[in-house]
């Protein structure tokens, strides 16, 4: 069974590698336990993007406040745009179904 952090590291593998072939540069900021957020960068946007993700058949757990405003503020100090990911992946760290993109205000 894989740990929250495990579902974390898998998560983040599969927004790096949609950000990277989207044309992002990508640098990572290691939060909490079981959470991960990226700066994305390219000529166009940078956007400083929290990864939610769960395993199936569980849905990506939605932003408290807390979170929502911290997120928003780390991006608004960076100068970047707030994003969130959330998805789901597998028993194996596949990716189940879409990427979520939200950009958080």
């Amino acid at each position: 069974m894989l740990t929250p952090t495990d579902i974390a590291e898998y998560a983040e593998r599969h927004v790096e590698k949609w950000l990277i072939e989207s044309g992002y540069r990508c640098y990572h900021h290691p939060q909490r336990h079981g959470t991960k957020d990226l700066e994305a960068r390219s000529p166009d946007l940078n956007m400083f993007v929290h990864v939610n993700a769960s395993l199936e058949p569980k849905p990506a757990p939605e932003l408290t406040h807390t979170d929502h405003d911290s997120i928003c503020s780390r991006a608004m100090m960076l100068g970047f745009d707030p994003w969130m990911a959330q998805l789901q992946v597998d028993r194996n760290g596949d990716l189940v179904g879409e990427i979520v993109w939200t950009k958080l205000k």
